[in-house]
């Protein structure tokens, strides 16, 4: 009797254990810049074969960092079982803010402004936006 509960035991599969919330946000904030510069290359070479003019620039790139702050928002409302709202958004905060420092080094150019607080803003709402929209249709 004791060999079969052991036996039964045995076989059940191990339950994952989950991830840190922090491990979580920087996966997703990571996924989000990948993202981004998928999409910013993909505009580049829209622009170098003039099929978009230099003057859809600003409307492209506030599409792009909407657009993967709402990707890494998603990505991140995973961090715990609640709050699904906070963490998309905390996600979406980090991916703006990466991809910031990414851009910067990528360009050398490092300029501090508030245009920089109204991207982080922007992505903010843009995450929170993204985790309400998916638990609306979930």
């Amino acid at each position: 009797m004791q060999a079969t509960r052991t036996l039964a035991r045995s076989a059940r599969k191990p339950q994952a254990k989950p991830r840190p919330p922090v491990l979580v946000l920087l996966r997703a904030a990571l996924w989000g810049v990948l993202a981004s510069l998928g999409l910013v290359v993909l505009y580049a070479v829209a622009l170098r074969q003039n099929w978009l003019g230099t003057d859809t620039m600003g409307a492209a790139t506030t599409a792009i960092k909407v657009l993967c702050a709402a990707f890494a928002g998603l990505l991140a409302r995973r961090a715990t079982g609640s709050r699904y709202w906070l963490w998309g958004m905390l996600g979406s905060v980090l991916y703006s803010l990466l991809a910031f420092l990414l851009f910067s080094l990528l360009s050398q150019t490092f300029i501090l402004s508030l245009a920089i607080l109204s991207d982080v803003a922007m992505a903010a709402a843009a995450g929170l936006f993204g985790v309400l929209v998916w638990q609306m249709f979930k």
